[in-house]
């Protein structure tokens, strides 16, 4: 009889822009920033507040990249559990 191995599916990688952000990617203001920007009355805009624009678009970006590969989000969304999992088992053995 025939032993059957229960293979893992090959780790996906996504493209490195996914795994690391770089705010000069992300610089480009978009329609929301740009609206806020006109709104500030002249006012400096701060340099903490475009960076959480830009990381808002990296998110929205790896958000619209997950939909587009299914299994990507299914191999992050195992490893969380996994994590939390073994976290809970680490804590239960404390």
């Amino acid at each position: 009889m025939a032993r059957h191995r229960h293979r893992e599916p090959a780790r996906i990688e996504p493209p490195s822009w996914y795994r690391t952000f770089d705010p000069a990617a992300w610089d480009e203001l978009d329609p929301h920033e740009a609206a806020m920007q006109a709104g500030n009355l002249g006012m400096p805009w701060p340099d903490e507040l475009h960076r959480m624009h830009a990381e808002r678009r990296w998110a929205q970006a790896k958000h619209a990249y997950r939909r587009e590969h299914p299994a990507l989000a299914e191999q992050e969304f195992a490893e969380i559990v996994s994590a939390e999992r073994q976290a809970r088992e680490r804590e239960r053995r404390a």
